[in-house]
């Protein structure tokens, strides 16, 4: 089993195949091509994206779920055949995360997400046009009942009915919530 040695986990053994390429990389990054998607453990609202092409960097990532009840767009032809995608129920989309200094606010770049294949693993970091938000601030009452292993679509606060993004997996209990086989640190 390959194993790799991050800064931030030590040394992790992987599997081959939970490895996510993305073949474009990231923006304004375009050699970190190949990822580890890491449990955090108990927490499953949070996942760890960390570069196998460098073990010093990596981030936090979730769902949009947590940030906007509605994030809908269209993911066009040319990003589905760089993923390998047919299927919508396939697509996983995760938001990078930033936690600030002291854990005071946490933030998502709405405006580029990452869309991943769940069946080939190979993503892009998706550049969006529209009024999406380069710092949208969590939902934290969503946040925390995950965070705590209950659902907030049963409260007052989610609006009756599907997400408007359930196609390009927005659900909480959709692909997104599971956008790959993840690596448990």
């Amino acid at each position: 089993m390959p194993s790799f040695t991050t800064l931030r986990f030590g040394e992790l053994e992987y599997r081959a195949e939970d490895v996510v390429i993305l073949p474009e990389g990231l923006v304004g990054m375009p050699q970190l091509r190949r990822w580890l998607l890491l449990d955090l453990g108990s927490d499953q609202a949070m996942k760890w994206m960390q570069s196998l092409d460098r073990g010093d960097f990596g981030f936090p990532v979730t769902q949009p779920y947590f940030f906007l009840d509605a994030y809908d767009f269209d993911l066009p032809s040319p990003a589905r055949e760089k993923i390998g995608n047919t299927r919508e129920d396939q697509i996983a989309v995760m938001i990078i995360t930033t936690v600030h200094p002291g854990g005071a606010k946490v933030t998502g770049n709405m405006l580029a997400p990452l869309v991943i294949d769940t069946d080939t693993r190979k993503g892009l970091q998706l550049t969006l046009d529209g009024d999406f938000d380069l710092r949208q601030e969590i939902n934290y009452f969503k946040f925390g009942l995950a965070v705590g292993g209950q659902s907030a679509d049963n409260t007052a606060q989610e609006p009756a009915g599907e997400p408007a993004a359930e196609s390009v997996g927005d659900r909480q209990d959709s692909a997104a919530s599971a956008p790959a086989e993840t690596v448990t640190v």
